[in-house]
């Protein structure tokens, strides 16, 4: 049965389609394709085979609106449908203004040609950003910082001395940043919710657990999926373009009872940052108050949890 997003959505789509212009209408797999390519200095491990267009330049920005746009809707089934629309939403929030996804050293996928055009659209956006009020929080710069260094771009380097990251590491302190955690919110669980409801039935259920011992070392929830389950492919670069929300549903959810602790505790630290603007303080003593972790693991886990937001609830969803 559908549920109540794909039916709020899908009509709105279905205008939008109608009522831009008229062009050939793409398969999924063909818009697929065209995010691989567009995205592929950001989704490639490699050096071979990467497009020309810088992230989140002009050039990328449209192209990337064009494919989005381009899908028939008519092809699509309902995960596709909200993948898609969370996609084309997020176009509306600050993302472009910060254009060095702090999760992937994009310098090392690109060629000398390219890296002083790199520090360039790098520096305008961040200059641009300032006057709306979009820093990156200082987990992300010190990432940035130490790519910036390792990969000799001295130009980014020196910037970074005196930029002042926000003081909290949640979204909800950006322009519409509680806006755009909902609509993370929304995708990852499939289907609108409240976060405070969410945190509230999560927390009933984590109250009880105490030191839970944790074999993972670092969080990776692509990896999970791949491990454990059958993939259902997607269109987010973020997610190596697989489908994390219809993955997860769609798996025997037996083979994943032995991540339940640790997903449903992060996910409760990750609505805590990002929509109580809880402090790092406060979310490592939930972690270490409920998970038996080594401090690089904590660390790990709150770094994934700050770079990428609302992501752990499309695994914690299927515990609650």
């Amino acid at each position: 049965m559908k549920n109540k997003l794909y039916l709020i959505i899908l009509p709105i789509l279905i205008v939008l389609s109608a009522c831009s212009e008229q062009q050939r209408l793409s398969s999924f797999e063909e818009v697929q394709s065209q995010l691989k390519n567009i995205n592929a200095v950001l989704f490639s491990k490699s050096e071979g085979e990467l497009s020309e267009v810088l992230p989140f330049s002009e050039v990328y920005l449209k192209q990337r609106h064009t494919a989005l746009n381009s899908a028939d809707l008519k092809l699509l089934n309902e995960y596709q449908v909200n993948e898609l629309q969370y996609l084309i939403i997020q176009e509306r929030y600050p993302e472009r203004y910060l254009p060095w996804p702090a999760a992937i050293n994009v310098a090392k996928n690109l060629n000398e040609a390219q890296r002083q055009k790199w520090q360039n659209l790098v520096l305008a956006r961040l200059e641009d950003a300032k006057q709306s009020k979009i820093l990156y929080n200082r987990y992300e710069l010190k990432k940035i910082k130490a790519y910036s260094e390792s990969e000799s771009l001295t130009d980014l380097t020196d910037y970074f001395k005196t930029y002042k990251p926000r003081s909290r590491l949640g979204i909800y302190q950006l322009p519409n940043g509680k806006e755009w955690y909902q609509s993370k919110v929304n995708h990852y669980l499939g289907n609108v919710e409240n976060p405070q409801v969410v945190l509230a039935n999560i927390q009933a259920l984590t109250n009880e657990y105490d030191n839970h011992e944790n074999d993972l070392e670092a969080l990776s929830l692509v990896e999970i999926a791949k491990k454990h389950c059958s993939i259902v492919t997607g269109l987010n670069w973020q997610h190596a373009f697989v489908n994390l929300h219809a993955t997860f549903e769609q798996c025997e959810k037996q083979k994943l009872v032995a991540y339940k602790q640790l997903i449903l505790v992060l996910a409760e630290v990750d609505l805590g940052i990002h929509f109580q603007a809880w402090s790092e303080q406060q979310a490592m003593v939930v972690l270490n108050q409920k998970l038996s972790l080594q401090p690089e693991q904590a660390m790990e886990f709150l770094g994934y949890i700050v770079m990428k937001p609302a992501a752990v609830l499309s695994l914690a969803r299927i515990y609650f």
